[in-house]
């Protein structure tokens, strides 16, 4: 699954961010990665499913063929093949990786990320990341100490819920647009902007591998 937002769109997110912001003193940055899992094993064990499924194929229907010598390096080699075209699809991938370990490496990259992009990078420690990863379909809020501190972690799931309803209809730049809007929303009915206040943090939208 591929980003699909225009330069146009990007420009706008990052307008939004900067709307939002200008009634709290907290700071957005949203980001999208292609994947945050690690899928080294997906072409390995997805070849041992095809020649698991061949070995049956050929022993049950064509059992004639296992006289031949050349039949076994054949599935063999038909099955790694396939196994690397196939261990690219991002559905594959998703399927042949347990939702526990891709729901883990999903909040483990948007913690590091966290960490590079927003934490301790705010004088008030109020910085937000909504992190959208694509292959595993999920989505993370993360918030800075200083917001972290008032606001209990399910107090985002609706910001999540709106993100990941963009992938699923369709509707990218909408659905992000309106779950920037609901983070801006509740930052400033807790922490509302202050004097003297500055936009610490860029706006841009963060796109990574």
């Amino acid at each position: 699954m591929k980003v699909q937002l225009t330069d146009t769109e990007l420009t706008k997110l990052s307008a939004v961010i900067g709307e939002m912001e200008e009634s709290t003193s907290g700071e957005i940055r949203l980001m999208i990665v292609r994947r945050s899992s690690v899928i080294g094993h997906i072409p390995e064990l997805l070849g041992l499913i095809l020649l698991s499924i061949t070995f049956v194929g050929v022993w049950f229907f064509r059992h004639d063929f296992v006289e031949h010598w050349w039949v076994w390096p054949a599935m063999f080699g038909v099955s790694m093949a396939l196994s690397l075209v196939g261990a690219r699809s991002q559905f594959i991938q998703r399927a042949l990786s347990s939702s526990h370990d891709l729901e883990a490496q999903v909040w483990t990259r948007a913690e590091v990320e966290f960490g590079r992009e927003i934490k301790g990078r705010t004088r008030s420690a109020t910085g937000v990341l909504l992190f959208l990863s694509l292959m595993e379909r999920r989505a993370v809020v993360l918030a800075d100490q200083g917001i972290a501190g008032k606001l209990p972690p399910e107090t985002w799931d609706q910001v999540v819920r709106v993100i990941l309803s963009g992938p699923a209809t369709g509707r990218w730049a909408e659905k992000l647009e309106e779950a920037i809007r609901l983070c801006g929303r509740l930052l400033a009915e807790h922490f509302p902007q202050e004097p003297g206040d500055t936009n610490e943090l860029p706006n841009a939208v963060i796109i990574k591998d």
